[in-house]
């Protein structure tokens, strides 16, 4: 058992349209299970065949390892998400595969959406964000900044996580 998480904060919006162009980039992204499990974005075939059958964007987001488990989306009539909220903790953050899986469909995410993600390490966090159709996976922690006062020390780690999913 590794740390738990769980969702601290959330803006997370989608319009309907968005979020129909979002689901087709998604399953396009992935479009064997091979692919799939390559990305780690859940290490069982099953996992992939909810992304393959899934009608909406929360149906997908059952196939991300972790995550899926725990994430509440609040869908609008016909279509698109006003908000993202959580149910329970996970073990440990699925950053990894939280940074494949909305890689392909940030574009699609309105800007300045976010999800927060608390630890019981207290003093540390981190944050998916989405700005300019990218998703962005920043590590923030308490610390002392280079000017030596108390601040958020952001460490950006998207391309390390992206990086290992090839």
């Amino acid at each position: 058992m590794g740390t738990a998480v769980w969702i601290e904060k959330a803006e997370f919006r989608m319009s309907a349209s968005a979020e129909r162009a979002a689901l087709v980039a998604l399953q396009s992204a992935f479009p064997t299970e091979a692919a799939f499990l390559a990305h780690r974005i859940h290490e069982q075939p099953a996992a992939y065949h909810k992304l393959v059958e899934a009608r909406t964007l929360a149906d997908a987001l059952r196939s991300v390892i972790g995550l899926g488990d725990h994430i509440l989306v609040h869908s609008l009539p016909g279509g698109g998400i006003s908000s993202i909220g959580r149910e329970g903790m996970m073990d440990k953050l699925p950053d990894r595969a939280i940074a494949g899986f909305f890689a392909p469909i940030a574009r699609f995410i309105e800007p300045d959406s976010y999800i927060e993600f608390e630890s019981d390490r207290g003093s540390s966090w981190t944050r998916v964000d989405f700005r300019k159709g990218v998703v962005r996976v920043i590590e923030c922690e308490l610390g002392i900044d280079e000017a030596g006062e108390w601040n958020v020390i952001e460490h950006d780690r998207t391309a390390l996580l992206r990086g290992a999913t090839r």
